[in-house]
């Protein structure tokens, strides 16, 4: 394994930022960290590059034990044998492009045998001939892809990255994405991502940790989290989505979008239902077996529309729907909704 974590619990004071965490992370592999701010991503990463100690648990690094307060362990950062990148990529602006990245490697010999990977890399980012540029004359993201290869050039056995593309416009942080995602595949780094971004974390991420108040609430594949969450939390991450609090009764919730199965939840529980606004279709023909609602605003997005509505059987509640057809409808406009019954995602209500 790349990275093993167990057990570790983090204050600062009284207020606790991480409880009983544990993760893997095996070689070559991509993990994200996803969540809201304030949920003890960063921490995770900084505790895990040795920037802050750890108070409990163990850490070990390609199967090392390199913190372990029962045992007084604590390797220093600069022992092991990690990259990191900032959300503000932290480039010397008094240094070259070429300096920049040659600043990990320690020795002659190392600056040598790593020059042609620099220049080629480079090269492969449509950076050629930036070598002696300074950090102040590049753009956002050419300062990103330089930041990059500063923490790859040691061959670090893990890469931590924070944030590493929120500083980015849409356009070039998609580009970016896919440049590193095809860097660290090539030269098979195991990496740590932080983002609170959900499509950003399935994009580039082998692995998900859904994190919330510094707690582990989900660990698996994206495709495994976006389809099967454990929680409404998790259900409501990746897009609009519609929640409703309703009681159980026959192992059935009925919600104003429907009723739905609740086979697992016990009569008279109380039911979280998520429906994410992208299983919701909306109709411009009347059917009485469907729902009605009233447009209050609609807007083109891309390839989509997004609806805001208002239900004619629950008027204060608005409802978000999204399609990918395109077609005109003002506000005030009459329209009927239809939600196929495994659509929604139907879990117990979290206790506080």
């Amino acid at each position: 394994m790349s990275i093993v974590l167990r057990k570790v619990n983090h204050f600062y004071g009284e207020q606790q930022a991480l409880k009983n965490v544990s993760i893997e992370v095996s070689e070559n592999q991509i993990v994200a960290l996803l969540g809201p701010s304030g949920c003890g991503k960063t921490t995770l990463l900084r505790l895990i590059a040795g920037l802050e100690r750890l108070q409990s648990g163990e850490l070990y690094l390609q199967d090392k034990l390199v913190a372990a307060p029962k045992q007084a362990i604590h390797l220093a950062p600069e022992q092991r044998a990690i990259g990191m990148m900032f959300q503000d990529y932290a480039l010397f602006p008094h240094m070259s492009v070429r300096r920049n990245i040659e600043y990990g490697l320690r020795k002659q010999q190392e600056v040598v045998k790593r020059r042609n990977w620099i220049e080629e890399s480079l090269d492969n980012m449509g950076m050629q001939g930036l070598l002696e540029r300074f950090p102040h004359t590049l753009s956002g993201g050419q300062q990103q892809r330089v930041a990059l290869l500063r923490a790859l050039a040691p061959e670090p056995s893990t890469l931590l990255l924070d944030e590493p593309f929120s500083a980015l416009d849409e356009h070039l942080r998609q580009q970016v994405r896919e440049e590193t995602l095809d860097v660290l595949k090539k030269t098979n780094t195991p990496a740590v991502m932080v983002t609170h971004d959900p499509l950003e974390a399935m994009f580039i991420a082998d692995k998900i940790v859904v994190m919330e108040k510094g707690e582990i609430v989900q660990n698996a594949s994206p495709q495994e989290i976006y389809n099967n969450p454990k929680n409404a939390f998790v259900a409501a991450l990746f897009g609009p989505s519609n929640r409703f609090e309703v009681e159980v009764e026959g192992h059935k919730v009925n919600t104003p979008l429907g009723a739905f199965a609740a086979a697992d939840i016990e009569d008279k529980q109380v039911a979280e239902i998520i429906v994410r606004a992208k299983d919701i279709v909306v109709h411009q023909l009347e059917n009485k077996d469907q729902i009605e609602a009233t447009v209050i605003s609609v807007h083109a997005m891309g390839n989509e529309t997004h609806f805001r509505l208002q239900l004619s059987n629950m008027p204060e509640r608005v409802i978000h729907a999204r399609m990918r057809d395109h077609w005109q409808a003002s506000a005030g406009t009459k329209v009927w909704l239809s939600v196929d019954g495994d659509a929604a995602f139907v879990f117990p209500k979290a206790s506080l």
